[in-house]
């Protein structure tokens, strides 16, 4: 966070005061001297955003990394992104190269015993960047009883989901449940399936294409968490003690 001047409008009038606002700078990544891919990203939990985009875009494997100010250092097996790709906070899936279709199939292990709007409750409870700029995403990682094991914020959503399966891979944990404070759109999908995520829970709307590969790896997905009737996609019966149907 940091802390600009700004005008706040009260009753018309402009008043001049200090806010604290969301940082947002370019990350870089290296391996071997060579760029990785840059990232429009909030500059913390870098480790951790590092293990988890490469991981979740299925780009290779970290031997050891270090960070200096905003730039990520790797050694390893790692390809690279197309030199032109930057990846801003508001896309995780643009690149002038080709888009991956992940095509792994999620088998059923878990299931939920929890409130569905109270784990997103309690995910935002524990969002201290957001509770102080409202500027930022959150991905959390649940055990099945509903509980917080991880949680990592960014600017960008897809970040914040790099940074939380970063954190669980530095952490020995496998992610099956994740939350997610925003829209649930492709790219999301996308990174769970690849990182073997059996369940994803957002506040905010699934995306036709979300859909649509969520059916095709077996994954459970919830829109709309907070609402009263939550809509859900895929195996019922992660979520509910019922066989599952085919919506």
């Amino acid at each position: 966070m940091v802390e600009r001047p700004i005008h706040r409008l009260v009753d018309g009038c402009a008043r001049l005061e200090s806010d604290e606002l969301a940082e947002e700078t370019i990350v870089t990544i290296h391996c071997q001297e060579e760029i990785v891919v840059r990232l429009l990203a909030s500059p913390y939990d870098l480790e951790d955003l590092a293990y988890g985009h490469i991981y979740c875009e299925n780009r290779g494997e970290i031997s050891s990394i270090s960070v200096t100010d905003n730039d990520v250092h790797l050694t390893g097996t790692i390809r690279k992104r197309p030199a032109e790709d930057l990846l801003t906070a508001a896309c995780g899936a643009c690149t002038t190269g080709d888009i991956e279709i992940p095509l792994d199939l999620i088998n059923r292990t878990i299931s939920l015993d929890a409130e569905l709007g109270e784990m997103m409750n309690q995910m935002k409870k524990n969002q201290p960047r957001f509770a102080a700029t409202g500027g930022v995403h959150a991905a959390a990682v649940f055990d099945q009883s509903g509980n917080i094991l991880l949680l990592r914020e960014d600017i960008g959503r897809h970040n914040a989901f790099d940074k939380v399966v970063g954190a669980c891979i530095r952490n020995k944990i496998q992610p099956k449940i994740v939350g997610l404070s925003g829209r649930l759109g492709w790219e999301l999908v996308a990174k769970g399936v690849r990182s073997g995520v059996e369940l994803i829970i957002a506040v905010g709307a699934i995306s036709s294409a979300a859909e649509a590969l969520a059916r095709a790896s077996g994954m459970t997905l919830v829109g709309f968490a907070t609402n009263k009737s939550p809509a859900v996609i895929g195996d019922l019966s992660r979520i509910i003690d019922k066989p599952s149907s085919t919506g």
